[in-house]
């Protein structure tokens, strides 16, 4: 199960999407994703908050005394709002032996543009490299504190992390570009409940050529007592397609002990029919992030992949080791090592990852 790194390179390229948003962050401060970002489902462009909570609560204090910016917004005039995300990551990676290859590579480059058209009214759009890139109008105008979101955009399934490495985004639909599809979602969100629903076309393409469509539903509870902030949910995903059915169902969770440390979990069964052979396959996402000081984040992670129950070979798993570091507003460096194992055969593929984030 060895992997090349062209290989390595290409899936970099193919998986990453516009999932910028942070469980964690939302979980710290026991509110919803849209409380930080202008799409309600989160990701992408920052709102007044989430661009305020970036330049006083994430970097580290002295640091961002010293180098950063007063009266700082993404806002160009009452209108218009623009952000951007650019990741550059430097890896190195085992190829048997004592040797290695090492790249640099350009893992985002995305801009974000919001234009208001009238209350809670918004064009959104996010261009990135390649063809990726979210297009979609969204109107809260149903009740509940509701929407409707119509256009070009990501499924809200699962947790939303900005690592698209993680099994539960890469052995998903997320794959290949993130999912994006095109379709009509609708979000209700009566006081700690958030709930959304949509229908896109399940295509990989920008049309689709049948009459089927894909519908998916995600719903998610948080509560907080005392010191204590929960949150849990589940997913539904089901894309019957001419020559069999995708059907994905995830649960997800994320605790907050105090102050400093977050536990985030997340179980996905991928079934899938095709030429009339089922397959069941399971996947886990654990991690816990402890807030070593302000602007120096500890994650260590574990993935596991089991592409087919029916066999008990052909599995993989990631341990993940790093630190987020915060250093000013708008600058992350992200050290990383991933142990990587494989069955039956476990290559010698593990990883060093520096990435480099600038963000607005």
């Amino acid at each position: 199960m060895a992997r090349p790194v062209a290989l390595f390179l290409l899936s970099l390229f193919s998986l990453i999407a516009t999932l910028n948003a942070l469980p964690k962050f939302a979980s710290r401060l026991n509110v919803s994703c849209k409380s930080c970002h202008v799409n309600p489902t989160g990701g992408g462009l920052r709102n007044a908050f989430g661009t305020s909570y970036g330049q006083e609560d994430l970097p580290i204090p002295t640091w961002q005394e010293q180098y950063g910016l007063e009266d700082f917004s993404t806002q160009l005039n009452s209108v218009v709002s623009i952000g951007a995300n650019f990741r550059t990551l430097y890896f190195s990676q085992q190829t048997g032996g004592a040797s290695s290859r090492t790249s640099f590579f350009q893992m985002q480059s995305d801009v974000y543009l919001s234009a208001k058209l009238a209350k809670r009214t918004f064009l959104y759009l996010n261009r990135g490299i390649g063809n990726r890139f979210e297009a979609f109008g969204l109107a809260g105008i149903l009740p509940l504190d509701g929407y409707v979101k119509a256009g070009w955009f990501v499924p809200n399934f699962g947790l939303r992390m900005d690592d698209h490495n993680i099994f539960t985004r890469d052995k998903t639909l997320f794959a290949f570009g993130g999912g994006h599809d095109a379709g009509i979602e609708l979000g209700f969100s009566p006081g700690a409940l958030e709930l959304t629903a949509g229908i896109t076309n399940g295509a990989t393409s920008d049309r689709d050529d049948n009459a089927l469509k894909a519908v998916m539903a995600r719903a998610e509870a948080r509560y907080k007592f005392g010191s204590i902030s929960l949150r849990g949910g589940g997913s539904y995903y089901n894309n019957p397609r001419s020559t069999g059915v995708l059907t994905l169902l995830g649960v997800h969770g994320a605790a907050t002990l105090g102050e400093n440390l977050t536990v985030l979990a997340e179980f996905v069964q991928r079934r899938s029919l095709s030429n009339n052979v089922k397959t069941f396959g399971n996947i886990l996402y654990v991690e816990a992030d402890y807030l070593l000081t302000q602007g120096v984040d500890l994650k260590v992670g574990y993935e596991y992949y089991d592409p087919d129950t029916k066999y008990k070979t052909g599995t993989e798993s990631r341990f993940v080791l790093g630190l987020e570091l915060y250093l000013i507003s708008g600058i992350e460096l992200r050290p990383l090592y991933v142990i990587r194992k494989e069955e039956p055969v476990d290559a010698p593929n593990d990883q060093y990852i520096l990435m480099m984030h600038l963000y607005l």
